[in-house]
């Protein structure tokens, strides 16, 4: 009997074929297997009774890292075969198989890069099959080494033993290579003198020891690195990189070291030991003696474990963890290559820890939170990109820009949705830039050529909406302009396959259907149409966008609601100087650049400003954030009022009666009050959505990753629908623009 099997899915890259050769070697069949643009083509000869035994196994035993879609199985006359063999590769027009994601370094290369009879012994670019970059090196479809960024290192005798050899661990690995033939560490100052040492690893650590900030090139771009327990050299590093209160991530040699310093979880410790190493947002402990300058004011920090051999290799002389933060400039795009971080980082690093291997694909950290034991994701780029999201009933190509700020693009091809990494604030040029040279490049690897629409946010004056009517115009597609807030819930229907829902939606902004701004929102969406039933009173933004910088405008702008010029300067008191605060109150008078707004992440932010918790934003979110890490002390939920009123068809609740009541509350805690707060803006909320009498409840938006809207609402909606596989925030925008463009 004879067959062939088409196989799509993630298939290339994952130690697919030398699988799929030991299964022919163990129930003795003849063929061949190759990759091909269209999928991994399968060929058997053999008896019957064996190859479906062969099909059991394939779908039951294959490697972790592989992931089938579809196996398209048919019987068919071939020719004569006398063993089983893995061909070449080859590229046809059409490409449908999945990129696998960059995989940290797996059990095996870790023993024999500890083993020092190994060859690679101490190699800080050891990978297997299993294991290494994947996304990041790839130029083209089919994944081939020719089509990687390790083309231009010539595996040596050794090496290219173990790649041509199917029973091997490395057979057909594309990033095989060894201390004599792979790519090589490079220590540099910040002249760019080279700095001759036999081992750039060990001397890196000496430096790093000695309280220098060391560039680090990693897989998808560079690191900054420094000691955590040195708050000098971290307090230097926030002078440089001109980074006031942003927390800064840290990697840890090992769980162990983790839970000196952090509450740890199963399943977070799941997410810290998966291969896709994200760094996961931690409770800090009781025992927390790492420098407060790491996350000032947070009750929680961003935690990694090493993902590569280098890192490995670096806490071997280093004995704490070290912070790991995204080397690049503010707003600017993360750093991949050498002329680059010379030319912006040598005011901020002092020494450079490069090696010779291009980045094709810029990919920053994934960063992951648990909320009610569920993975949410705040970033959804390294180990998680370029996997495919189900996108259930659809036929076609769509684009979908997402947002202006913490953007990411997606493009869907049939049923599949194809995420972006982490881009960024798009109204930065550079990363503007970065927007369409990645979008370009992920064409490229999905053989799209064409489009059969394109979809965009709602704001006229994007960047990301300009070059959607751009790109509409040059492919001769439908453009489709998508509401914000309708696209943060389009996303979490996307996720769950759903067709109705009601979505509470809360964020710091997004621009209305009536051209205000939105952000606190209760829309239902029944078979394609969707219509905001809900949402927060509006308040003013005094000085517009200044407002979400100084939050204290916020707090006297919701004030003036139901207070006199003199009891809100009795409230303030000497933190807004007179003659500022008179400024203020014309400019409310006059509505003269004054903003109305539904946001709850800037009703938060008012709130955190009047409780004193922060009243100046240095970093997105940090006013909401603070005022949560702030609630998570609260031990008593104060009855504050909540009250739904409708006007003009539309529920609304009244936010400022909730604000008024915490200006009574004098005998309660900060800690308290801002528990309260949270409480109530999701009993009402709850109470909103609960109008629509739709059984699929989702929660969505940036404020979806925290902890106390979700405790709160799980006990209003115990079927609760939020996000995990894209991000809650603006990062899963585009998957929710292109869903709803399929309606």
């Amino acid at each position: 009997m004879q067959v062939k099997a088409i196989i799509k899915g993630t298939v290339q890259g994952v130690g697919f074929r030398p699988f799929v050769y030991g299964l022919a070697s163990q129930f003795k069949l003849n063929g061949y297997v190759k990759n091909t643009s269209n999928g991994v083509e399968l060929v058997l000869d053999g008896d019957k009774k064996n190859i479906n035994q062969f099909f059991v196994y394939l779908k039951e035993k294959h490697p972790p890292l592989v992931k089938l879609d579809d196996v398209s199985v048919s019987e068919k006359e071939l020719g004569t075969f006398n063993n089983f063999k893995i061909f070449e590769s080859s590229a046809q027009s059409e490409p449908m198989v999945s990129i696998p994601p960059d995989v940290g370094v797996c059990s095996d290369c870790l023993r024999e890069l500890r083993d020092k009879k190994d060859r690679r012994h101490d190699y800080w670019f050891i990978t297997c099959t299993n294991c290494g970059p994947r996304f990041t090196i790839t130029e083209k479809l089919p994944y081939d080494r020719v089509a990687t960024s390790m083309s231009s290192f010539e595996m040596c005798k050794e090496c290219t033993k173990e790649y041509k050899n199917p029973l091997n661990r490395r057979y057909h690995a594309q990033t095989v290579a060894c201390h004599t033939c792979g790519p090589e560490l490079t220590l540099f100052d910040n002249e760019r003198n080279r700095i001759q040492v036999d081992n750039p690893i060990e001397k890196t650590a000496g430096l790093l020891n000695q309280g220098n900030i060391i560039a680090i090139k990693g897989i998808g771009g560079m690191h900054l690195a420094c000691l955590t327990s040195d708050e000098q050299v971290i307090k230097k590093l926030r002078a440089r990189r001109k980074r006031q209160e942003k927390p800064f991530a840290i990697m840890a040699r090992d769980l162990n070291a983790v839970k000196s310093f952090a509450e740890v979880s199963l399943a977070e410790e799941t997410l810290l030991e998966s291969w896709q190493k994200p760094i996961v947002l931690l409770r800090k402990s009781a025992g927390y003696q790492l420098a407060e300058e790491l996350s000032p004011s947070l009750h929680n920090i961003g935690v990694m474990l090493p993902y590569t051999a280098l890192y490995y290799l670096l806490f071997e002389y280093i004995h704490e963890p070290l912070v790991m933060t995204s080397a690049n400039l503010p707003n600017e795009p993360t750093i991949k290559d050498e002329e680059t971080a010379f030319d912006g980082l040598t005011e901020i690093a002092d020494y450079f820890l490069m090696h010779n291997r291009n980045v094709c694909h810029r990919c920053d950290d994934s960063v992951v939170r648990v909320v009610n034991d569920e993975p949410v994701l705040l970033r959804r780029s390294r180990g998680y990109v370029p996997k495919p999201i189900g996108f259930k009933g659809f036929d076609g190509t769509i684009l979908a820009l997402g947002a202006e700020l913490d953007n990411s693009f997606c493009v869907c091809k049939n049923d599949k949705a194809y995420l972006s990494q982490y881009i960024g604030n798009t109204s930065n040029y550079d990363t503007f830039c970065d927007l369409k040279k990645n979008l370009t490049g992920f064409q490229k690897l999905l053989g799209v050529s064409s489009f059969d629409s394109i979809a965009c946010d709602l704001h006229p004056r994007f960047n990301t909406t300009l070059l959607a009517k751009e790109l509409a115009e040059k492919h001769e597609c439908k453009l489709v302009q998508v509401q914000h807030h309708f696209a943060h819930l389009a996303s979490c229907m996307a996720e769950h396959g759903l067709e109705d829902a009601v979505g509470m939606v809360c964020d710091g902004y997004g621009y209305g259907l009536n051209g205000k701004a939105w952000g606190g929102e209760v829309i239902v969406a029944r078979q394609g149409e969707f219509k905001r039933i809900g949402h927060l009173e509006y308040q003013p933004l005094l000085g517009g966008d200044l407002a979400t910088k100084q939050p204290l405008r916020l707090a006297v702008g919701v004030l003036a609601k139901f207070m006199d010029e003199r009891e809100i300067a009795k409230v303030v008191g000497s933190r807004v100087p007179e003659e500022t605060l008179a400024v203020w109150f014309k400019q409310l008078n006059d509505g003269f650049n004054v903003v109305e707004s539904s946001s709850c992440g800037r009703f938060l932010d008012a709130v955190s400003a009047l409780l004193g918790v922060c009243e100046k934003r240095t970093y997105e979110g940090e006013p909401a954030v603070k005022l949560e890490s702030l609630a998570l002390s609260g031990k008593k939920i104060i009855d504050l009022p909540v009250n739904v009123l409708k006007k003009n068809g539309v529920y609304v609740l009244d936010t400022h009666s909730i604000f008024g009541a915490l200006t009574q509350e004098t005998k309660s805690s900060p800690e308290d009050l801002a528990l309260s707060v949270h409480h109530a803006l999701v009993s009402g909320m709850a109470t909103i959505a609960k109008k629509s009498k739709i059984e699929n409840v989702c929660f969505t938006g940036g404020v979806a990753c925290n902890s106390l809207f979700n405790k709160f609402l799980k006990e209003e909606f115990p079927d609760l629908l939020v996000q995990s596989k894209a991000p809650c925030g603006d990062g899963g925008i585009s998957l929710g623009q292109a869903y709803f463009s399929k309606f």
